[in-house]
């Protein structure tokens, strides 16, 4: 379908039916874009998925700039200070290891112990998220650079899942010309996209 007469276009709206997110060590390889481009993509083992993510806490990315604008002594002419708060924020409902690990930085031993410094750690990821939306368009995002921000544990509510938010900051990456993330999106009609 195209855009009607005022410039509407129904089928372009995104509603997010299903995903997930997948966290490699550091420098693992992210897609080429014309690899993430391709329907039946397969990523590299050492992705895993992060699992369940409750059903509102699907990725949530979110940038902005940080800094005063550089300003110039002529009226009306000014640049980006080049500095910028970029975040990815998702909410992760399984509580297994792997979440842990990602939580702490570290590796639980062989009793299912590990300790928590709520000061933060330093592991970088490389982050790859997909988004599956009603329409049959698919978009993914890969952010090589990434670290653990802020960690929110759900309260402990009777029947209710147990959440972890996560927020991931997302840093420049010389691997993406010095940007913080890349982008595909891939129509729904199955063709490729960038």
């Amino acid at each position: 379908m195209t855009a009607d007469a005022q410039g509407n276009d129904i089928a372009a709206v995104a509603v997010p039916v299903t995903g997930n997110i997948g966290i490699a060590p550091f420098g693992t390889a992210f897609p080429t874009p014309s690899e993430g481009a391709a329907p039946d993509l397969v990523l590299d083992p050492e992705y895993k998925k992060l699992g369940l993510v409750k059903v509102d806490g699907g990725p949530q990315w979110a940038w902005e700039p940080d800094g005063n604008p550089l300003e110039f002594w002529q009226d009306a002419y000014s640049i980006p200070s080049g500095l910028s708060n970029v975040t990815l924020v998702t909410t992760a409902a399984q509580t297994d290891n792997f979440v842990r690990s990602i939580v702490s930085g570290r590796t639980p031993d062989a009793n299912g112990f590990l300790i928590v410094d709520g000061g933060g750690h330093s592991t970088q990821y490389v982050l790859f998220t997909e988004e599956i939306f009603k329409n049959g368009a698919i978009r993914r995002r890969v952010a090589p650079n990434a670290q653990v921000q802020s960690v929110a544990e759900d309260q402990s509510t009777r029947g209710e899942v147990l959440g972890y938010q996560l927020t991931f900051k997302i840093n420049r990456s010389p691997d993406l010309s010095n940007g913080h993330f890349g982008e595909w999106l891939l129509p729904a009609d199955g063709g490729g996209g960038s």
